[in-house]
Order: structure tokens, then sequence, then C-alpha cells
């Protein structure tokens, strides 16, 4: 790699390498107001080498970068890089040191939740997490079923578990404003138990968004012999949504106390931008959804009857 008039100049291997997506352009890019695309690239193929998440490594940069820019660290700390917006050569050094764990980058080697406590809580405000899950570039403020799916799924924070109030073919959701907050359970219930199916029948997101979704319960229909019908595949959705629910519910985990970044659901609301004055109503949104599925608004821990709608009842005992 060297360096023409301050921009990354790539040393490509004969083309060999992996394009950015849209995730890892969003957080190691727009996320660190890095705009030299040939440096996302050494990005990108340094977190594919060295096993790093390119949401969670964006994520944690940019909570590194907020820190120093607002003094909360100093250049002592960060190995002697300035950790500033746009840095692109600092933002590549502290990608390597992170991925083979080297001085400040063992710090930060396992996410922000981890950095944080080891950093003091310093900058909370700018721990952009949820239970220790890296939030990605998908805005709740933008789409409001995000912060359910975001709160109460069994892996938080993230955008691959559904909800995110699009319209995949073949659902017709409510004609109305996305930023009334009551009203929404049923249309989050098929969003997220569908794309349950989807994931757990090794289908593509892309599919299940383009295609029309009456097509997944007839593959599985072909594929099993089974009768499976819409109806089905919502039922068998919220049976896996349910089961990996129940899992941690045995673990002690109980989604309503995880936390919320302020900042995702506009806490303050912002004053520019085309997201500017929303603060999203996730707690309506969420007890709506718990009450719907027959869940308790405060332990979510699923009522012996929705556990026998679904023919679950060998959960009671737990």
């Amino acid at each position: 790699m060297v360096q023409s008039d301050g921009k990354f100049a790539l040393e490509l291997n004969d083309g060999v390498g992996h394009k950015p997506e849209y995730e890892t352009l969003c957080m190691l890019g727009t996320n660190l107001l890095n705009d030299d695309l040939n440096s996302i690239v050494k990005l990108n193929e340094i977190c594919n080498n060295l096993g790093l998440d390119t949401i969670s490594a964006g994520a944690t940069i940019g909570y590194v970068i907020e820190c120093y820019e607002n003094g909360l660290l100093s250049k002592e700390d960060t190995d002697g890089l300035e950790m500033t917006w746009g840095n692109a050569e600092a933002i590549i050094a502290m990608t390597e040191k992170m991925g083979k764990r080297e001085g400040f980058g063992d710090v930060l080697a396992d996410g922000i939740r981890v950095a944080w406590e080891k950093l003091g809580r310093i900058g909370t405000e700018y721990a952009i997490h949820i239970d220790g899950e890296e939030a990605p570039a998908h805005d709740p403020k933008h789409t409001p079923g995000l912060a359910t799916t975001y709160l109460l799924s069994a892996t938080p924070g993230r955008h691959t578990q559904g909800g995110e109030l699009l319209e995949p073919v073949g659902i017709q959701l409510p004609d109305r404003d996305k930023y009334e907050y009551t009203g929404w359970a049923e249309t989050h219930r098929m969003l997220v138990t569908a794309m349950e199916v989807c994931n757990a029948a090794g289908l593509c997101m892309f599919g299940y968004l383009s295609y029309p979704i009456q097509a997944i319960p007839e593959q599985l229909a072909a594929v099993t012999g089974w009768g499976f019908d819409m109806d089905h595949m919502f039922k068998t959705g919220m049976r896996i949504f349910t089961m990996r629910h129940a899992f941690n519910l045995r673990e002690g985990i109980n989604p309503l106390k995880r936390n919320m970044p302020a900042r995702l659901i506009g806490e303050p609301p912002l004053t520019e931008g085309n997201v500017r004055g929303v603060t999203v109503d996730y707690q309506t949104l969420a007890r709506e959804f718990l009450e719907l599925v027959g869940w308790d608004t405060d332990t979510t821990v699923p009522s012996p009857e929705s556990l026998r709608e679904l023919g679950m009842e060998f959960l009671l005992a737990e």
C-alpha cells in the first residue's frame, strides 16, 4: 500500500480480494467520515483476513474517535495514532492492531462494551451497542420497527432479524405513518417470524424482500412434503423465535433489561437531517408486541396458553 496526495492507492494482487458491501462502506466509511474508498477496500481486506466483523470494527473505531475528538483519549493512549474523523491511515493502523491484539488494539479487540469497561466507562453516549452487540448502519429513527428487533430479538442489535417495516413482496403493510407507534404489533410479528424461517431455511434475505414471499412456503412444501402455507410459515417462525428466546430466559436474560443507546432512538431528537425531530417510542412498540404474542410485559416469559398454541408445551417445565 502506498500513499499519493494523502490518499491511499492500493497495490491490488491481480484483482484478488473482496469488494465492500453496504454495511462495510457505511461503518468503515460514512460512520468514520472516511471518504477514502481505497482505504475502505483495504479495511475490508484486513477484517476478512483477521476475522473481524466490519460492523463491529467500524462501530468500535467510531467510539474511539469520538472519545479522542472530545478529549477523553489522548495520542499517548492510542499508541501515538491521531484518531480523528476521516484519518484513513490511523483507522487502518488501529484496525490492524485490533485484529492482532497489539497495544491499544488489545483494549478494543472484544468490541465496544468491553473496551468501554476497560477504559473506565468513558464516553457512554458514544458507545453504541445493545447488550454488547454493535449497532449496524440501519437507523431505527428511519425504520422504527428496528428498535423492537434490536431490543427483543434473541440476538440483539442485528438488522438481519426482520422488523424493518419494509414491505416484502406478497405482504401488505398498513398504509399509515410509520411514526404512529401503536398498532404495529401484528405487522412486526409477520416480519420477524417470516425472517426466522428465511434464516433457518438458508434462504437469502434479498430474495425474501424481492420475490413474492409465498415462494418460501411453496419451496418448503416441495422439499419436505409437508403442507406448508403462509399460516404454517408464520407459526413455524414464531416457534423458532420463541425457542431462541426461551434459551435466553433459561440463562437469565430478560431483553427488557438491555440498554438502548439514546442516539439510536433520538433522545434528544436531532435538529437537522432527514430524521430530525424523531424520537422513537420503542417502549410502546415493544409492549404491544409482547402483548400480542402472549409474553409477560415485565418478565417476557411466554404464557402457558401461547406455548400450547405453538405446540411447545415441553417448555412449560422450564
